[in-house]
């Protein structure tokens, strides 16, 4: 392979210090070295090139027409050179963070802000895990679990629970399929579930009034999102987080008959207490504020 055919760098870097001097004695002094030093490399470069760089006078040195050339070309490179390289030196290492949350969560809530993550922190790199298993966070799997906790669960003494938003839950539903002018009225449907929150029209119904759910009309989905597109394609009625189909509403995709309750759940970021990466609670204080907008 045919290699670069450059002159020799360091007389390079010589030139372009006595050039910018005006005088080897102070470009010698920038660079330690002797004036003898800068002289011979200044030869180097004059051979090399087959041409003369500089005029001497009695008390000053000037630059021949392609030395001034040469010294533009020079200041140029060295300008973004010396540029480039602070910036590398001084970039903040880049963080890998891992969080973990269900599919719904990371599809409906934070992938669509994950864009403001990035530009927020350029210097953390933000993984996600689908996952709905705490024990991935003690293990160091996960940096961040985010997930929807009961107001009286506990946690082992290792972790940090920081509260993101309730977790109101309410009936939603295809409006062009049920007539729905009672909440008694989705007793006559068929009602959907997630294998993951199997409570969920439970504790719905319990804090409603009602407490009786027709078994054989009950279907149940792997993931949130599914049964949202069932409860589109009128299947039955869903029960799901606000937060999660706060978009499925606007689009008009679903209605929500009778609204959102607070069921003793909320969303929370849970970490391990006393993280070594000061990301972390970076990302949890991010998190918190995108609850506030």
């Amino acid at each position: 392979m045919k290699g670069r055919k450059l002159p020799p760098l360091n007389a390079l870097k010589a030139f372009e210090a006595v050039a910018r001097n005006r005088s080897f004695s102070l470009a010698a002094e920038e660079l330690c070295v002797t004036h003898s030093a800068v002289s011979h490399q200044i030869k180097q470069l004059e051979e090399w090139l087959e041409k003369k760089l500089f005029i001497r006078h009695s008390s000053t040195i000037s630059l021949t027409r392609d030395a001034e050339d040469l010294f533009r070309l020079c200041t140029h490179f060295f300008n973004g050179l010396e540029k480039c390289v602070f910036e590398l030196t001084n970039k903040a290492a880049e963080v890998e963070i891992v969080i973990g949350a269900s599919h719904s969560f990371m599809a409906n809530w934070l992938i669509p802000r994950l864009e403001k993550l990035e530009i927020i922190y350029p210097n953390i790199h933000v993984k996600l895990m689908t996952c709905n298993d705490l024990k991935l966070l003690e293990k160091e799997k996960i940096d961040i679990f985010i997930n929807s906790l009961n107001l009286g669960q506990t946690l082992p003494e290792s972790l940090e629970k920081y509260m993101l938003f309730p977790d109101n839950m309410g009936p939603i539903c295809n409006g062009k399929t049920y007539d729905l002018n009672t909440v008694n009225d989705i007793l006559n449907y068929p009602l959907l579930h997630t294998h993951s929150n199997k409570n969920a029209w439970h504790i719905w119904l319990d804090r409603s009034g009602l407490n009786s759910i027709p078994k054989s009309s009950e279907r149940y989905f792997d993931s949130l999102n599914l049964m949202i597109e069932a409860a589109v394609s009128g299947l039955g009625i869903a029960i799901a987080p606000q937060i999660l189909v706060e978009k499925e509403i606007l689009n008009g995709r679903v209605i929500a008959p009778f609204g959102f309750i607070y069921c003793d759940y909320n969303f929370y970021a849970i970490t391990r207490r006393n993280s070594s990466h000061s990301e972390v609670m970076n990302i949890v204080n991010w998190l918190k504020s995108e609850v506030k907008d």
